[in-house]
């Protein structure tokens, strides 16, 4: 009986090609999908520090514009870009000091970001207290 070696082989068989192929496949396929979800877990932080930032600025223009009269309150809304909504609220509060003084200038003012998040609508609130009698006193008493 005769038995056959196996020739010495040189190259690889078309199986172990399809096979390695299929593995790279897949490792390329799970590194795309991480890096995906990466970059837009990225681009969700950044939309929620521009909307603080923005948040942040109309609560400093508000607080700081020039007021006509002794009303301060509104309640306002506007857009900021295409898919970015504002409303600024500001109501006056009813509070004492701790001498049981009225607190007539007191308001809670409130700015609310609406935007489109794939298709659903979002918002933040962001809120303070304005007191807007706060240095009448120190200015008025004459000091240094």
């Amino acid at each position: 009986m005769k038995i056959s070696r196996p020739h010495n082989r040189r190259g690889f068989m078309l199986l172990e090609a399809l096979l390695a192929f299929s593995i790279f496949g897949i490792a390329v396929t799970s590194i795309v999908i991480a890096l995906h979800r990466t970059a837009e877990l990225s681009q969700s932080v950044v939309h929620e520090q521009w909307i603080k930032q923005e948040a942040q600025n109309i609560l400093k223009e508000v607080l700081t514009a020039p007021r006509t009269g002794n009303d301060f309150a509104r309640d306002d809304s506007f857009s900021i870009d295409a898919t970015t909504d504002a409303n600024i609220l500001i109501e006056p509060l009813e509070a004492v000091d701790k001498d049981d003084n009225q607190l007539d200038e007191l308001y809670s003012v409130t700015v609310t970001i609406y935007w489109d998040n794939d298709g659903t609508r979002s918002e933040q609130v962001f809120s303070t207290i304005h007191y807007a009698d706060m240095f009448k006193a120190a200015n008025q008493g004459g000091g240094r």
